[in-house]
């Protein structure tokens, strides 16, 4: 399958925040989506197939030298098929031109799916927070120097 990464824009808006809600893994709805495009520390992406559909997402913030993870998800039709990982690499290598030098993220404990994604990606773990959830669940944090991913 070929995938177009492009900068994510306004008009995607919807479809990020309905694969959002569909997955429910982030609380965020269509203004706060709206609101992150229009700071200047915010770098999107939308990952769309041969067609044009709509195969994923992720959201980063760059401040100073470092970034961070805020999202980055694919719909669940597209999923093994890579779209994750070009979208994380698109980001990454991007961001290391525009100056980020360390990621951070944060990821459930119980998530193994992302958690193994991650680690494939170069990241280690460097913290817990415990009790981050509303749920209690507890958060590891990662971490990833960009010149060596």
């Amino acid at each position: 399958m070929q995938v177009t990464i492009s900068g994510m824009a306004l008009s995607d808006v919807a479809e990020v925040s309905a694969l959002t809600e569909r997955l429910a893994f982030l609380n965020w709805n269509s203004r706060q989506f709206e609101s992150e495009l229009q700071s200047s520390c915010t770098y999107g992406l939308v990952a769309r197939d041969e067609n044009g559909a709509f195969a994923g997402y992720a959201l980063f913030h760059l401040v100073a030298d470092e970034v961070e993870l805020l999202a980055i998800a694919t719909v669940p039709e597209f999923t093994r098929q890579g779209i994750a990982s070009m979208l994380y690499k698109n980001a990454v290598t991007t961001l290391r031109h525009e100056g980020g030098r360390t990621l951070f993220l944060e990821v459930r404990e119980g998530n193994a799916t992302a958690r193994a994604f991650y680690e494939r990606m170069g990241c280690t773990v460097c913290g817990k927070r415990k009790n981050y959830y509303h749920d209690g669940e507890s958060a590891i944090l990662y971490s990833a120097e960009l010149a060596f991913i």
